[in-house]
């Protein structure tokens, strides 16, 4: 088991994200700028709406929002479980965010595609 100070440590750049979504989760209307500036949904549109539905049970209503929120989730628990579990300076740690954000950014672009080409619901 990691020490609470180096799972605070490694946990803690999730944090700012998880409170301006839950911030962004209180408004009623887009927030997007991308979407507001160009009309055309950025690559997250409509992860906070996603994220509510999952935390609702509404599994296919997340996924026709937006299709990464669910895996978005479990790496998030994948990675309470690492930081909490691994030692210190344990090695796997940093692959599994080196890893993890690499796939993120690549499966990203892709559902951005999809949206752009119409192959995913408008958000």
């Amino acid at each position: 088991m990691a020490p609470l100070a180096v799972v605070r440590q490694r946990l803690a750049p999730l944090v700012p994200p998880a409170v301006i979504c839950a911030l962004l989760a209180l408004v009623p209307t887009s927030t997007c700028l991308v979407k507001i500036a160009t009309g055309l949904p950025c690559p997250a549109c409509g992860m906070t709406r996603a994220s509510l539905r999952l935390l609702r049970g509404d599994l296919a209503g997340s996924l026709a929002m937006h299709p990464l929120a669910l895996p978005s989730a479990l790496a998030v628990g994948a990675a309470c479980v690492l930081a909490a579990t691994l030692p210190e300076h344990h090695p796997a740690w940093d692959r599994f965010v080196r890893g993890a954000l690499m796939l993120y950014g690549v499966a990203f672009v892709i559902a951005w595609a999809a949206r752009l080409h119409g192959w995913l619901p408008p958000v």
